[in-house]
């Protein structure tokens, strides 16, 4: 009897050492997967993560995260979507400029002899911006009037407006990334690449900003201007940033990935293959993404939690120490790339089976003798 007391010490003490509850381990989830039945151009997800739209050449549908459809306008006129922080308002570009409510109320058609390369619209939908084919850098308010239009100079093919309006940012078809004023005057100029500025994102306030060209050129801005980050995402379907400007995504080939406003890698989506199209909700918890043909829509949670808010506010880490291929400008922490948070499982499951094998090997000593 005596001899078995170390077979159950060791058992006592790993069932011990597992039941210690476990750093919860974040990962992204796909929670959906659908076909349209039609050419997907555009996706966008509200900031709050409440509604979700899609354009394409079976028109612009309206969504909530569970995929049920709100409405359809079957026009498949456009090219380009955007969300308002709450969803009260969408805004499509194409053939015109098109605004409803997510009650389905049409709020404003634009009509335009000049196709509308991109738009955007700020978190509480009051101020949407457009790019236009005639080199023209045009601001709206929800009912379509026209506040300011500014001569651009060059054909901006991209757009983005940070969450409370304050500044736009434009992408020009020779490579620039234009920084504007709210009433749409030119801040300041960076030449990103010889090719045109096909996606661009922009935090509160202007402090992050990410732009990608269509060459594969990627890079992270300051508000000022000054370079945070540069790197690469060939055949990129975008960028996006969180409403804090802590961390900015970027989708190419392979993934999505997930860095610091400093360019460290803080995560990915590896089952978003191919996506022309990505767009993230204000606080990097909901991602939806197109590879033309279908739709994915990814979740950020924890593995034994039962929704993201019991997550902590960093997204996952991937197992693999890869970082973004791209050089950090500035603002690099004093010791380098800082070391992953793991949960402390598998370090517990180690000791727990040496001990428990220890205790195996003594319990067939004592018996042999």
């Amino acid at each position: 009897m005596i001899g078995r007391f170390p077979t159950l010490i060791s058992l006592l003490i790993f069932s011990l050492l597992l039941s210690f509850p476990t750093a919860a381990a974040e990962e992204w989830v796909c929670v959906s997967s659908e076909q349209p039945g039609f050419h997907i151009q555009d996706v966008a997800v509200s900031g709050d993560g409440a509604f979700r739209a899609i354009t394409g050449d079976g028109g612009v549908i309206l969504l909530t995260p569970a995929g049920r459809e709100l409405w359809r306008s079957p026009d498949g006129r456009y090219r380009s979507v955007a969300l308002s922080g709450d969803g009260d308002i969408l805004v499509a570009g194409g053939d015109g400029l098109l605004v409803r409510h997510k009650n389905g109320t049409v709020l404003a058609t634009v009509p335009s002899r000049y196709f509308v390369n991109g738009v955007a619209v700020n978190a509480d939908g009051s101020r949407i911006a457009a790019v236009f084919e005639d080199e023209t850098l045009r601001l709206y308010n929800a009912t379509g009037v026209l506040l300011e239009t500014t001569d651009t100079g060059d054909d901006l093919v991209s757009v983005a407006i940070s969450p409370e309006g304050t500044y736009i940012a434009g992408g020009t078809d020779t490579g620039n990334v234009v920084f504007y004023s709210d009433t749409g005057e030119e801040r300041w100029t960076y030449r990103l690449s010889s090719q045109p500025v096909t996606s661009l994102a922009m935090a509160e306030g202007g402090r992050t900003i990410a732009a990608v060209s269509e060459d594969g050129a990627a890079i992270l801005l300051s508000r000022a201007g000054s370079l945070l980050w540069t790197g690469t995402a060939p055949h990129s379907g975008g960028v996006a940033v969180t409403a804090d400007g802590a961390i900015g995504a970027i989708a190419d080939m392979q993934d999505i990935r997930f860095m610091d406003r400093d360019g460290t890698h803080v995560g990915r989506i590896e089952e978003a293959v191919t996506p022309i199209s990505f767009a993230m909700d204000d606080a990097g918890t909901y991602v939806m993404s197109t590879d033309g043909t279908r739709i994915y829509c990814f979740e950020r949670g924890c593995a034994g939690a039962p929704d993201v808010s019991a997550c902590p506010d960093v997204i996952q880490t991937s197992s693999s120490p890869e970082v973004p291929t791209g050089t950090v400008v500035e603002g690099t922490p004093a010791g380098g790339i800082p070391t992953p948070t793991r949960s402390p499982a598998p370090l517990l499951a180690t000791v727990g089976g040496l001990l428990f094998g220890g205790g195996c090997s003594a319990a067939g000593r004592w018996r042999k003798k």
